[in-house]
């Protein structure tokens, strides 16, 4: 998705949330009068139920981990206190119960609250979260590749009268099976040199060797 479709989308639920809010405020503020607050009491009280559900939604929508579990039921009673009271306020502004005036004065804070919704969670804000796990993923990946040990290496160790005379010593027989095998067209792994030297986690260790002293290609060659 391009920046240019998120703006928009991003703007559009901005808008809506925008003439949502208002809606309501002007419903609210009414609810208020007739309940005999005072004008600016009254102009007030709408921002403390919309402000409530706005800051209650976003907190339900991004929940933190460390939060403890008194916090998030206590985000959960701010979103259904406000959007219980929002809702009852919305309504009782409506000049008579027909559905059709209840449909609209009560749609003004669910648009809101939906509008809120989609602000938060945008496309990117998705995108970036998805990013920031596969960067996290392959960080920790690299890390445990980097924390694994070496493979224990069992050198064969020549001790005086423990190799008969002109007997190979075990990278001389992998010395000569590479060769071998680089003349018909293939190149030896490591385990295959140990089975033939009968050594154990040597043949990489000799191969890798090789490729750094030179002796053979880096590609094996």
């Amino acid at each position: 998705m391009t920046d240019l479709d998120i703006w928009i989308r991003r703007g559009c639920a901005t808008v809506v949330a925008a003439v949502a809010a208002y809606a309501s405020y002007e419903h609210q503020r009414e609810f208020a009068l007739q309940g005999g607050a005072d004008p600016t009491g009254s102009s007030l009280w709408p921002l403390s139920v919309d402000g409530l559900l706005v800051l209650a939604t976003v907190g339900l929508l991004k929940p933190n981990r460390q939060d403890t579990l008194r916090a998030r039921y206590t985000v959960r009673l701010a979103f259904f206190l406000g959007i219980a009271v929002s809702l009852a306020a919305n309504v009782a502004a409506a000049p008579t119960l027909a559905w059709q005036p209840v449909l609209v004065a009560g749609w003004p804070p669910v648009a809101l609250l939906l509008a809120v919704e989609l602000l938060a969670h945008s496309p990117g804000d998705r995108e970036q979260t998805e990013v920031d796990r596969t960067a996290k993923s392959e960080t920790a990946q690299d890390t445990e590749t980097e924390r694994e040990p070496d493979p224990v290496v069992t050198l064969a160790v020549d001790k005086a009268g423990s190799r008969p005379p002109n007997k190979p010593t075990a990278e001389q027989i992998m010395w000569a099976h590479y060769q071998r095998e680089q003349a018909s067209g293939r190149t030896p792994t490591g385990a295959e040199l140990d089975r033939v030297a009968g050594t154990n986690n040597y043949g990489r260790s000799v191969l890798a060797r090789w490729r750094r002293t030179g002796h053979v290609s880096a590609k094996g060659t």
